[in-house]
């Protein structure tokens, strides 16, 4: 924990700090776990996140949170995602993207309507690769260029993968209504 703590600058930050290694040190073990099928592989995920948390303690305010527990889960999976893939042999796979059209107009008059809760729940439901950049953008309101280094991909992806996020999440809500 000594590594994790020389990256933090106050007292008040590496006590968070320490809280958020005991609350959810198991739990990103676990989850990095379900991903990898391998304990070294997931420690070293788990090691990743905390230093990346490390790294960003200023994104965290309550310690004991389901925002944080999401925070840390989605940082933690990234990671584990990465590891997986470095592991594996690349596949290209076409984008099968429909082209949808949808009026703009309405998915804003949609979404201010609609309860931020309902909208968080609908974005919950998304495809992962769309939930974690739609999450931290809108409710940990992070930057294209924090979410980037958060979850170690480009800028320009994380801004396609919101795009196409919000479109599906318009599609949903429009279904749902």
């Amino acid at each position: 924990m000594l590594i994790y703590l020389s990256l933090l600058d106050t007292e008040e930050e590496k006590s968070k700090f320490e809280q958020i290694y005991n609350n959810y040190k198991l739990t990103m073990f676990y989850v990095a776990k379900s991903i990898l099928k391998d304990d070294y592989l997931s420690e070293d995920a788990v090691h990743d996140a905390f230093i990346n948390i490390a790294k960003s303690m200023d994104n965290i305010s309550d310690v004991i949170s389901s925002r944080t527990k999401g925070y840390v889960v989605i940082i933690v999976r990234n990671i584990s995602f990465n590891i997986l893939k470095k592991q594996k042999p690349i596949v290209e796979i076409e984008d099968f993207e429909e082209n949808v059209s949808y009026d703009i107009s309405l998915e804003d008059e949609i979404l201010s309507k609609l309860s931020f809760d309902f909208i968080i729940e609908e974005i919950m439901n998304l495809p992962v690769i769309y939930k974690d950049v739609l999450y931290l953008s809108y409710v940990e309101e992070l930057s294209t260029q924090e979410i980037s280094i958060l979850i170690n991909i480009s800028n320009e992806a994380v801004k396609k993968r919101l795009q196409r996020g919000r479109r599906k999440l318009a599609e949903n809500i429009k279904e749902a209504m």
